[in-house]
Parts: structure tokens; C-alpha cells; sequence
């Protein structure tokens, strides 16, 4: 059976790509950092925080001993500032970057050797449109969210020789808890702003991150594939 494990799975983004692996038969870890989200006899969560290695070492080796090796990491774990760039200090950058980037970072250190000896594996980092092109009030997460397609790209590269696919999914405006504190005139804004004229949910992502781990997609890696409602083209 299939192993996925999905940071951040507990809500959002994550919890959506939960319950799509899981209702078509994966075996599905997920890491969650403080309350945990869906239940289910495929669904298996563990407490960590991404951005401490050990933690994550721990948290792997939990999930391998519940439903075997990892077949599939999703990197989705991820949060966010609003506010001036000079408004955010050096706790906050290390707090967004040890998340952000640093969760990918430790989580893929984790799984990568297990992968590279079995000759196979499938990476998919969660970024964001912001990542690409950067966002006015959100300068440490579109900073953090471009390290993450750069790491994507370079590992792809690196991986590819092993059997290894790695892409990442880049949202645009997706209705989530992120996005909790815009006001119902902003949110109409951004609606507006989007060409097909409504904001993503989270099962459009998940719809995207499924077709990316499967063999319909064994040709594409090192790829930022734009679920944005054609917000960024």
C-alpha cells in the first residue's frame, strides 16, 4: 500500500489533500503542530514542528512504523505575516523562513535516503503564486515561498538520476483559514481580480497535487504548476 505523508494536513490545504489520498486508498501519515484534523482508519497523525529537524526525524520514523516507507512527501506546511516589511523583525523572518523553507528542507533530509535506495519516490512542495511574482505586506512569504520553488527546481535536478520526481503546486487565492483575516471586501477584490472569477478552494489544489503523485505524471519534475484561477499568467 501506497504511503503519503502530508505536512500541515490538519487543516486548509493539507486536510483537503488528507482526505483525497485517503478516500482513493493511500495509506496517509500527516504532521500537524497543535490540534490535530482528519480521522479515518488510512489516516495516521503525528505532532511536530517542521521546522525543528529532530522533531521531523521522529515524526518520519513514527509514520514509517504505522504504514512502512514513504512513498510520497507533501511539503504544505506554511504560515504567514501581514505587514510593511520593515514592520517584522529577525524573530519573525526566522519564524516564516524555519517554517516555510525549513519544513521542505527537513522533512525531504528525512525521506530522501529511503528513497534514493528504493529508486523511487515523488516529492510535492505547496508554494504560492507569491513565490513567483511577490506580494505587497507579505515580503517574508514570498520569500520564503521562492526558496521553495528554487529548492524544488535544484532537487528535481539532483533527484532525477534516482527515480525521484520532485514538483511544487503554486496557489493562488484559495478560501483557507490564511486567509481568515481579509476583510469580505478584500476577498471580493481578489475574486475580482481572478479571470474565472472566484476564489480556489482547497480541493482544487488537492485535485492537482493527486494528479502530480500519480503515474499520469511520471514525465513531469522540476516543474511550479499554477493553480491561480489565471490570477498569474
Amino acid at each position: 500500500m501506497t504511503h503519503v505523508m502530508v505536512t500541515g494536513g490538519s487543516r486548509g490545504i493539507g486536510k483537503a489533500i488528507c482526505k483525497k489520498f485517503a478516500a482513493n486508498g493511500f495509506k496517509v501519515s500527516y504532521i500537524y503542530k497543535n490540534n490535530p484534523g482528519p480521522t479515518g482508519i488510512n489516516l495516521f497523525p503525528v505532532q511536530c514542528d517542521v521546522s525543528d529537524s529532530v522533531q521531523v526525524s521522529e515524526a518520519v520514523s513514527k509514520a514509517q512504523e504505522e504504514f512502512g516507507d514513504i512513498d510520497i512527501l507533501i511539503s504544505n506546511s506554511g504560515i504567514s505575516y501581514m505587514g510593511l516589511a520593515t514592520d517584522f523583525d529577525f524573530n519573525d523572518y526566522h519564524q516564516i523562513m524555519d517554517t516555510n523553507f525549513g519544513g521542505l528542507f527537513n522533512t525531504t533530509n528525512a525521506v530522501i535516503p529511503s528513497m534514493i535506495h528504493r529508486k523511487k519516490g515523488v516529492i510535492i512542495a505547496i508554494s504560492s503564486m507569491w513565490g513567483q511574482t511577490g506580494a505587497s505586506c507579505e515580503a517574508l512569504y514570498s520569500a520564503s515561498k521562492g526558496a521553495v520553488d528554487s529548492y524544488v527546481k535544484s532537487l528535481a535536478k539532483e533527484l532525477a538520476p534516482s527515480g525521484i520526481r520532485v514538483n511544487a503546486v503554486s496557489p493562488g487565492c484559495i478560501d483557507t483559514d490564511m486567509m481568515s483575516g481579509f476583510t469580505k471586501d478584500i476577498k471580493e477584490e481578489l475574486r475580482n481580480e481572478t479571470p474565472l472569477g472566484r476564489l480556489g478552494q482547497p480541493e482544487d489544489i488537492a485535485e492537482t497535487v493527486f494528479y502530480l503523485a500519480s503515474d499520469s505524471a511520471s514525465y513531469i519534475t522540476g516543474q511550479i504548476i499554477g493553480v491561480n484561477g489565471g490570477f498569474l499568467i
